[in-house]
């Protein structure tokens, strides 16, 4: 392999994990441990998990961007997370004013469970409310959400 070949790899590769790595994407959270909510409990996570600085504020026009984001960063973690990934692409549709940042599988009330939240805004301004969802896990009904400005 010349010489040239290699430095062009090198590179290759250097760009496709700067890529990769999102450079300041959305820093989607997901957990998996299985915790159990009632809905009070569950409505908490409006305070306690708040949005990443990379999307909180931002434009709303960059939301379906931050959200292609997201959802490519929950699949890169494989396993419950990609599920997770699959079933908001099915189950939410694109609005062009809501992000995710934050997954969770658990129960909530019982119930196996998936817990969502959004950053969301109003048509042209910024992500500066969120969204909280629960859905039932076997179903895909929501059983749960709220709104927090």
């Amino acid at each position: 392999m010349g010489r040239w070949t290699v430095v062009g790899l090198v590179l290759y590769a250097v760009v496709a994990g700067v890529l990769l790595t999102g450079c300041g994407g959305p820093d989607v959270v997901f957990v998996a441990d299985g915790a159990g909510y009632t809905f009070e409990q569950v409505e908490a996570l409006h305070t306690s998990q708040r949005p990443p600085s990379s999307m909180a504020g931002e434009p709303v026009d960059t939301a379906s961007d931050l959200r292609r984001d997201a959802l490519v960063e929950l699949r890169a973690q494989g396993g419950e997370a990609a599920e997770l990934a699959d079933f908001v692409t099915s189950a939410l549709a694109d609005t062009g004013r809501s992000v995710l940042y934050y997954g969770e599988a658990a129960d909530v009330e019982g119930s196996p469970a998936w817990v969502l939240l959004e950053a969301w805004g109003a048509q042209g301004g910024t992500l500066d409310s969120t969204r909280l969802w629960v859905f039932d896990r076997e179903s895909g009904a929501v059983i749960y959400s709220s709104t927090s400005r």
